[in-house]
């Protein structure tokens, strides 16, 4: 710095210096900041990843989402995927993000028939005062089996119909049940009131909803009907229905309760293929085996393949800790395969809590009914998915294994503008072409992470350093001419 200040001292009565000396400052930057976006650019060549995969997409949408096999976290130079990379097909890089696996959340619908009993006009005048006046016949486990008025005999039809009464004792879940739909014959056309009522005991009765309103009309042969109440749960496992007019009370002949589950559905996990124990120089007991993989996963389930026929296996997992002169368990489990009836159990998974696993040992508890020889087995990860814009033109190729690379990922919401709202841009799914993996020869996830020599940056550098020290030496000359004619 003191030495441009002299020059700038040096040559600020000399115009003609001045401009030269400005001329030949301005063009040496414009070759620094050439060389230097060459030296960026030629670091973001498809060629320069050891693990590559074409992006298969069934549509076409403004982005895209894949998720990672565990090939890539295999071949992966970096923790974190700082290496990751999408490019197009004229090799560009394009803008991408990467997020968390994202589950689903699967509802299921059930309907359920409930057996109901019609209420004649004579027990609708003591349910008027407050009291169902019914004789009832019940099972051992509750479920009605007769309801007729203690005023007369089930058999007599000549009583008008007041209501029913509807036996929910069967449902299971009566918190999930959504809707009661009705359907009938008979009647009055137009529209119907009606009030529901539940007990558990045919005694204390509660009231559900009041004034509902269910409709059938017919005109110029359409129909309009309104034959769904809905519920907010089941409050008890006998229901009560009471027309509000009986004259309208039509006659029934289905019933049936509707009831929604909803359940979190994990989302799908990458498995590896198996793993087979190494031949270890620890000092290893009976019923221990020793894994290594080529990279750290985070592993969120281990799969024992387990051999043919009855066996019961408990199980360790341990991980070394203190650069491996301890071992510390992380989880433990049972495995088995069991025959029975012509029906096979099997549960051959140790979930995990996704710890970043390198090796670990697996130890069979030496009271097992079986002594395993060399158990292979494979490991289940949460794959990160990508998300990217499809910029240029397809293929796209995804690719990880350079070393050198700093994290090109954005932020997801930074990528996709209005993320989340109804109108915001279409993500499509997409999947990596089966057999289009591919590894660079004579390269490996191991060498990828040491030096290796990049004679085009070395090149570039070298020139960039020249023209520095050539920049250097002629403001030095330029100085030394004006001290001479001073």
């Amino acid at each position: 710095m003191r030495f441009f200040a002299a020059a700038r001292d040096k040559v600020i009565l000399n115009g003609y210096g001045c401009r030269k000396l400005r001329l030949l400052l301005h063009g040496s930057a414009m070759v620094f900041l050439v060389l230097l976006a060459g030296v960026i650019n030629a670091a973001e060549h498809v060629q320069d990843f050891n693990w590559r995969a074409l992006v298969k997409a069934d549509t076409s949408a403004p982005y895209y989402r894949v998720t990672l096999p565990v090939e890539a976290y295999l071949n992966t130079a970096q923790p974190g995927f700082a290496d990751l990379r999408v490019f197009n097909a004229a090799g560009e890089p394009v803008p991408f993000a990467r997020t968390a696996p994202s589950g689903s959340s699967e509802r299921s619908m059930q309907r359920t028939t409930l057996r109901w009993f019609p209420l004649r006009e004579a027990v609708a005048s003591n349910a008027a005062a407050g009291k169902l006046d019914v004789t009832v016949r019940q099972s051992g486990d509750g479920t009605l089996v007769e309801v007729h008025s203690a005023a007369g005999k089930p058999e007599n039809k000549s009583q008008a119909v007041r209501g029913y009464l509807l036996d929910a004792s069967k449902l299971v879940r009566h918190e999930s049940a959504q809707a009661l739909e009705l359907d009938w014959q008979g009647g009055n056309d137009g529209f119907q009131l009606l009030d529901i009522e539940a007990s558990d005991n045919l005694q204390d009765w509660r009231s559900v909803q009041r004034n509902v309103q269910l409709a059938r009309l017919d005109f110029n042969g359409e129909r309009i009907e309104r034959r769904r109440i809905e519920l907010a749960g089941l409050p008890g496992r006998y229901l009560k229905l009471q027309w509000r007019d009986p004259a309208i009370a039509p006659e029934l002949v289905r019933a049936e309760i509707e009831q929604g589950s909803a359940h979190w559905k994990a989302p799908p996990l990458a498995w590896s293929a198996q793993i087979a124990p190494l031949r270890s120089a620890l000092n290893l007991q009976p019923g221990e085996f020793h894994y290594r993989l080529e990279q750290a996963l985070p592993i969120s389930r281990i799969r024992i393949v387990l051999p043919q026929g009855n066996v019961l296996l408990p199980l360790q997992i341990l991980q070394p800790i203190r650069e491996r002169r301890d071992w510390h368990g992380i989880a433990h489990g049972v495995v088995y395969r069991i025959n029975s009836n012509n029906r096979e159990w099997i549960q051959d998974e140790i979930a995990l809590s996704g710890p970043w696993l390198k090796e670990f040992i697996v130890r069979f508890d030496p009271r097992s009914s079986r002594n395993i020889s060399q158990p292979t087995m494979q490991i289940g990860i949460a794959p990160e998915q990508v998300v990217f814009l499809a910029e240029g033109a397809a293929p796209y190729e995804l690719a990880v294994g350079n070393g050198k690379m700093a994290s090109g990922a954005l932020p997801l919401a930074t990528l996709v503008p209005g993320l989340g709202a109804p109108n915001a841009p279409h993500i499509a799914e997409a999947v990596l072409a089966s057999g289009a993996a591919s590894v660079m020869p004579a390269s490996s996830p191991a060498s990828a992470l040491q030096p290796q020599a990049d004679w085009k940056k070395i090149a570039l550098w070298g020139v960039l350093i020249a023209g520095v020290l050539a920049m250097a030496a002629m403001a030095w000359q330029l100085v030394r001419q004006m001290d001479r004619k001073e």
